[in-house]
């Protein structure tokens, strides 16, 4: 008797996000209201992912202030 192999679902395989330099998601329309706080949070010589990005932004937002 054959065994069927399943494959797995989209949303279960390896997904590859997009890498973009700090310039790159300075110059987004995603970003344009917190282009200030991107500035402040990216470094310009790494590259990041937007989702990345969006988890530094909130992080950065819900911190105390000193």
């Amino acid at each position: 008797m054959a065994v069927k192999k399943s494959k797995p679902a989209a949303s279960e395989q390896g997904k590859v996000e997009s890498s973009f330099s700090k310039e790159q998601l300075l110059a987004a329309e995603r970003f344009q209201g917190r282009k200030d706080i991107v500035n402040t949070l990216l470094s310009p010589d790494k590259q990041y992912t937007v989702e990345t990005v969006e988890q530094m932004i909130e992080k950065y937002m819900k911190g105390q202030v000193k």
